[in-house]
Order: C-alpha cells, then structure tokens, then sequence
C-alpha cells in the first residue's frame, strides 16, 4: 500500500507545483479558452491543462513502476500519448469531427483491445447470454470505450466536475486491483488520480486552469479501458471471493454512471426534439444544476456527491449478492429516469425566469 501512497504524492506534487508555470506559460501563447455561446464560464481562462496532469503522471508512473514500458500496460500508454496528443492538436485549433472520432476508433482498436485484449467477452448471464462471439465483443467493447471517452468530454462543462467525478472512479479502481494482486494496474490508477487531485487545486472554483480536451479525451479514455478490465477480471474472480461483485455488468455501469447517463440522455433529448445529438446545448444536467444553486463548486459537490452515493449503492448490492444482474439493472434504469424527470422538470422552472 505504500507504493501507492508513494505514486499518488510524487504525481499530485508534480502538478501542484508545475501548474501555475504552466498558466503563466499558455497565457503567453495565448492557448485560451473563451466563454460565450453554450459555455457558461466568463472572460479567458487557460486551457489545455490536462497535458501537465498527463506529464506528471507519465513522470510518477516511470519513476515507481518502470514495468510499465514492457508488461501489457505499454500499449494503454501508447494510446494515452495519442489521445493527448489528439487533444492538443484539438486544443489549439479544432479538429473535424470525423478525423477526430477516426483517432479515437484506431486508438481503442489496435492499441487497446486487440493488443492488450481488454474487452468485454461475456453478458455474464444476463439475458440467458454467456460468451459472446469475438466480432460482437470487438463491436461492443470499442463503442464503450468512444462512448466513455466523449462522455468524460461532455460533462466536463463546470469548475471540477469531471475531474472530481474521475478522481472516484479511479480511486475505487486503484483499490480493487491492488486487492486482487494486480500491483501495475493499480500504481496506473492511483498515479493519474494523484495528478488529477493536485490539477483540481486550479481547476476548483473559480478556476485559473481548464483540462481542455487534452485531459477530457486522456480522463475518459483511461476510465474507459480500466473499467472493461474491471468487469473482464472481476467477471473472473470465484463467486467465494471478497472482491467479487456478483452483478458483475452493473459493477462495471456504476463506476461511469454519471458521464453515460448525462450523455445519452442529452443526445436521446435531441434526437426526440428531431436535432443531431452531436448539436452543442445547454441541457446538460450540470448546466441544469449550476441554474439551480448559482456556484460551480456548489453544483460540482452536489453532482460529484449524488454519482458517489449512486455508485456506493450499486456496488454494496452488487458485493452482497442482493438482487440477479437484470434485477440490480432494472432498479438503476428506473432510478436514472427518476433523475431525469427531476432534471426535466427543473430545466422548465428555470425557463421561466
């Protein structure tokens, strides 16, 4: 455990210290993020700050687990300093839309689920279906890690959200491999959540340092992967073990429920309205919520406190055996649409002042 304490410090130091030279730095190249539209900061606030989380990662994860450059985790690295490097080019001037989903297919494709081979492999039951055939698998497995890593992307809209709601997952994570003896997995984790803190300092209302999409894409995109890992090693675990989660899918939902129930709500709601989902707007739920109490650090509390809550909820059922995996699935579809309504029916009141 003190290895990871170790890792966690040195990459949350690193950025602490780091970042305010990095401000100064895209200020004067003027790599700055302008509010207006559907943003809802003011004024000019530097962004690309996800490159000095991922840095600083990269720094601690070499320095306390030099295995990384020649177990499987290599390849994750590769497709990290991919996204990161997609994020810049994103950050500095926007890619087309196509070119940057294009990225973000080959990414998943060839560096992570067919060289790491980290992927869903099974419903587990669910539905009566067990092993899933390996065309089905690549399928699902690649359109969970894009729709993830874009998730992470959207709700990245106030002060703190998406690396707060990061940090949890990621924490929760850490732990459970370290538990089940995959040290490397784990040392992974806990140094890009020690980065993510020390970021969250000037990320924090009011903030002097956005993520942009260098950190977005790079967040979403480690989540992503880690939590098809999560679900394809606990799927895996005896049914006597005490790191086991019965509901093994459901396990695996709740680590990203925040980020896929935001996203695919939102793009549902265009479709409905007869608009491309992929239209920029503000009915995000974090939009919603930031109305409603005034403050990002408010809101981000309150969002960051009700996906924790949801989540701890999920996996005590799933670690105690309580309800079958379609049963625990039911009860969080009904709750997230009992989300929904609220989020609806707030976005009206609002409306009206």
């Amino acid at each position: 455990m003190s290895l990871l304490f170790y890792s966690a410090v040195t990459a949350l130091v690193l950025t602490f210290l780091l970042t305010p030279l990095f401000v100064k730095f895209l200020i004067r190249i003027q790599i700055l993020d302008k509010g207006g539209r559907r943003k809802i900061h003011k004024g000019r606030i530097p962004s690309m700050g996800g490159l000095i989380v991922f840095l600083s990662f990269l720094f601690a994860i070499l320095l306390w687990q030099p295995s990384v450059l020649f177990d499987n985790n290599r390849f994750l690295l590769a497709a990290m300093i991919l996204m990161a490097v997609t994020g810049i080019r994103d950050d500095i001037a926007p890619l087309p839309p196509f070119l940057k989903l294009l990225v973000q297919v080959v990414t998943a494709l060839i560096a992570v689920v067919v060289l790491t081979d980290v992927r869903l492999i099974s419903f587990y039951g669910l539905f009566g279906v067990y092993e899933l055939a390996p065309w089905l698998s690549y399928i699902i497995s690649i359109a969970f890690i894009l729709f993830v890593t874009n998730a992470f992307n959207l709700i990245d809209g106030i002060d703190g959200l998406a690396g707060t709601v990061a940090l949890i997952g990621l924490a929760f994570l850490s732990i459970w491999f370290y538990s089940i003896g995959d040290t490397g997995s784990a040392v992974f984790l806990i140094c890009f959540a020690g980065a993510i803190l020390g970021f969250l300092y000037y990320n924090w209302q009011p903030a002097s340092l956005f993520m942009g999409d260098t950190g977005s894409l790079v967040l979403g995109f480690v989540i992503a992967v880690f939590t098809l890992k999560f679900i394809l090693f606990n799927g895996a675990l005896h049914a006597s073990s005490s790191y086991k989660f019965h509901a093994v899918l459901s396990a695996g939902l709740a680590v990203v429920l925040l980020p896929v129930f935001d996203t695919t709500r939102v793009f549902l709601l265009r479709i409905l309205e007869g608009r491309s989902p992929f239209l920029p707007d503000k009915q995000h739920l974090h939009h919603a919520i930031v109305r409603k109490v005034g403050l990002h650090a408010r809101a981000t509390r309150w969002i960051a406190g009700v996906y924790f809550l949801s989540a701890a909820v999920i996996m005590f059922v799933s670690w105690m055996n309580w309800l079958p995996e379609w049963a625990l699935l039911l009860a969080i579809l009904l709750f997230l649409l009992f989300v929904n309504q609220y989020v609806r029916r707030l976005l009206k009141q609002l409306s009206k002042h």
